[in-house]
């Protein structure tokens, strides 16, 4: 695999002899100072261009960056839509060697807007001052805040609302249903509220990284382990043990965290037992 050191000479000479490349930019983990490197970083990289048209006609200037496996357009796909607003395009690029590059065309006049959405930006190459001056990389949008007690309370209701359509599933014997419900929503908030009782415990805001990846380091080993065991759900009885496992997690970080924060504690976790209850009578 290519060195950093490598790929980033690589960038700076691509932008540097391309007259139409007029700034550079990186983002993502490389760009974020509390990142951790390891080799599975990918190159989040941006061109800010005069002539976004003259690069997607062709992709055979892509071949500078080195032999592509497998490359995804996702602007000129039909099936997915685009990300991004109308005029930007991007290559997401895997390589031979191990190395992924995602890399993104702005056009040259789109630079405030670009810089507007998204902060964990780093500056590579400006040729024109097309950047900001006082930019400053940072991944606080990642960040769980002090939530207000009215957050908490509609995470608890979207969580027992939501765990009630997995158990129709599982009665129906609809295992894929019931388990895209826990994934999209039961699992969302259970993951809410442990950033709040990971915060009350460790000080707001705080950083539980994109999609929530170091929380489990700043929970409790025990929550931890059951945390996980909520990701198995290949059987009808396997998500039932984990919904279970869930509100018992749910419940128990809700109250220490309101606790901390001084909220009255919705106390929905007895009725809604008794509805599971009512609903598999029914059966």
């Amino acid at each position: 695999m290519r060195s950093p050191a490598e790929m980033f000479a690589l960038f700076e000479e691509i932008a540097c002899a391309d007259e139409r490349i007029r700034a550079m930019t990186l983002e993502g983990s490389r760009a974020n100072p509390n990142a951790t490197p390891d080799a599975w970083q990918d190159y989040d990289v941006t061109f800010l261009v005069a002539d976004v048209e003259g690069f997607t006609c062709s992709d055979e200037w892509l071949g500078r960056f080195g032999d592509i496996v497998l490359m995804q357009k996702p602007e000129a796909m039909e099936l997915f839509p685009p990300d991004f607003p109308a005029g930007w395009f991007s290559y997401l690029m895997l390589f031979s060697d191990g190395v992924k590059i995602d890399l993104t065309l702005v056009p040259r006049e789109d630079g405030e807007a670009y810089f507007a959405q998204d902060p964990l930006i780093r500056v590579l190459l400006d040729k024109d001052g097309l950047c900001p001056d006082a930019l400053r990389p940072s991944d606080e949008r990642f960040w769980v805040q002090r939530p207000p007690s009215a957050h908490v309370r509609d995470c608890a209701n979207e969580f027992y609302l939501s765990c009630t359509y997995v158990a129709r599933g599982l009665l129906r014997d609809e295992l894929l249903c019931a388990n895209w419900t826990f994934e999209q929503i039961v699992r969302v908030e259970l993951l809410r509220m442990l950033g709040y009782v990971a915060g009350v415990r460790n000080g707001f805001p705080l950083n539980a990284g994109k999609h929530d990846k170091l929380l489990p380091r700043l929970l409790e080993p025990a929550e931890r382990e059951l945390l996980l065991g909520t990701y198995r759900l290949d059987s009808v009885d396997a998500v039932w043990k984990a919904l279970r496992a869930a509100m018992d997690l749910f419940e128990a970080s809700m109250a220490e965290a309101c606790e901390a924060l001084s909220y009255e504690c919705p106390n929905d976790r007895p009725k809604i037992d008794a509805y599971l209850e009512t609903l598999k009578d029914l059966r």
